[in-house]
C-alpha cells in the first residue's frame, strides 16, 4: 500500500468521528439545538456516558499496563514546556494574566475526553486507554492547576478538579479490577449502554460547543487576542506538542525508563488532539478570556483531522 493511499484511509477512518462534530455545530448554528439545552448534553456526557466507558475500561484492566509511569513522567515535562511556551506567547502578545492562563491550558490540554478517547482507542484498540488516561490525570490535576494558579483563579476550580468525574470513575474502575468485582447482568448491562452511548454523544456536544464558542467569540471584540497571533498555540498544539512527546518519550527509554513503543505511540496520538473544548466553558464562567480560547479551541480542531491523519500515519507505518 503506498503511503498517500495509507493517508487517506486514516483519514477515513477519522472522519466518522469529525463528522459527527460537524452535525453537532451545524445543528447549533442552525437552531435545530437550542443553546439552553447545550449544558444538558454536557452532564450526560460527563457524569454519565464517559464514567460508564472508563469504569469499564478501568474494571477490564485496560487502564493498567506496564510503563505508565514512564509516560506520566514525559508527558508531563514536555507539558510544562508547552505551558511555558504558552504563557511567553500570552505575554508577549498583551494578554491579562486572567486570559493568559486560560488560553496557555487551551493550549497544554488535548480534547481526550470528549474526542481521544474514543478516537485513540477506536484507531488503536482497548490498549491505548491506559496513556489517555494518563493524559487525563496529568491534565487534570497538574496543567489545570498550574494555569488557573498562574490566572490568580482562587481554590473553587482547583477543588472542581478534583471532583472531576472522569477521574473517579477511571479510580473506580481500576480498584474493582483489582479487587476482582463482578455485578448482575443489568448493571452490566447499564453501564454498557451508557458507555456505547458516550462517543457520539460527545462528539456531537463537542460540536454544539464550539459553535456556541464561535458564536460567543464573534460577539466579543477582535481585539480580544491582543497582539498574540493566534497561529503561534495552534502550531504548538498540533506539531510541536506531540513531537516533543515522541522525542522525549524516545530519550527516557534510551536512559533506561520503561516506556512501551505502543504506549508511546498513543500518548504522542493524544498530544495530537485539538485543544479541549471544556477551557472555553471555564472561561466563560470566569468571565476571561473566551473570545481567544475559542479561537484556539476552533481552529485547533478544524485542522486537527489532516495533522491527527498525518501523525497516525508517520506513527503507525512499519
Amino acid at each position: 500500500m503506498t503511503e498517500n493511499a495509507r493517508m487517506g484511509g486514516l483519514l477515513l477512518q477519522f472522519l466518522p468521528f469529525f463528522v459527527l462534530v460537524a452535525l453537532g455545530w451545524g445543528a447549533t448554528r442552525r437552531g435545530w439545538l437550542p443553546l439552553a439545552g447545550i449544558p444538558a448534553l454536557n452532564v450526560f456526557v460527563l457524569y454519565f456516558g464517559l464514567p460508564a466507558l472508563l469504569f469499564r475500561l478501568g474494571a477490564s484492566g485496560a487502564l493498567w499496563q506496564p510503563g505508565l509511569g514512564g509516560l506520566a513522567l514525559v508527558y508531563g515535562v514536555v507539558g510544562l514546556t508547552i505551558t511555558a511556551g504558552a504563557m511567553a506567547w500570552a505575554w508577549r502578545g498583551g494578554l491579562s494574566r486572567l486570559d493568559g492562563g486560560l488560553a496557555a491550558l487551551a493550549t497544554t490540554f488535548p480534547n481526550t475526553g470528549f474526542l481521544g478517547l474514543p478516537l485513540l482507542t477506536g484507531l488503536l484498540g482497548p490498549q491505548a486507554a491506559g496513556p489517555v488516561a494518563v493524559t487525563i490525570v496529568v491534565d487534570v490535576l497538574l496543567f489545570s492547576s498550574l494555569c488557573l494558579a498562574w490566572a490568580g483563579v482562587g481554590a473553587g476550580p482547583l477543588r472542581s478538579a478534583a471532583r472531576n468525574p472522569l477521574l473517579w470513575s477511571m479510580a473506580a474502575g481500576l480498584v474493582c479490577w483489582a479487587l476482582g468485582c463482578s455485578w448482575p447482568s443489568p448493571v452490566d448491562q447499564t453501564l454498557g449502554l451508557l458507555a456505547q452511548s458516550a462517543t457520539p454523544t460527545a462528539l456531537f456536544t463537542l460540536g454544539a460547543i464550539l459553535a456556541r464558542a464561535q458564536m460567543n467569540a464573534a460577539s466579543a471584540p477582535e481585539a480580544a487576542s491582543g497582539r498574540a497571533p493566534l497561529w503561534v498555540p495552534t502550531l504548538l498544539k498540533l506539531l510541536l506538542h506531540p513531537a516533543l512527546v515522541w522525542l522525549a518519550g524516545q530519550g527516557a527509554w534510551a536512559l533506561g525508563v520503561p516506556v512501551t513503543s505502543e504506549g508511546l505511540v498513543a500518548l504522542t496520538l493524544a498530544a495530537a488532539l485539538p485543544a479541549a473544548s471544556n477551557v472555553s466553558m471555564l472561561a466563560e464562567r470566569l468571565g476571561g478570556g473566551s473570545a481567544v480560547v475559542a479561537r484556539i479551541i476552533w481552529w485547533t480542531t478544524v485542522l486537527a483531522l489532516p495533522t491527527l491523519g498525518w501523525w497516525a500515519q508517520a506513527l503507525t507505518t512499519p
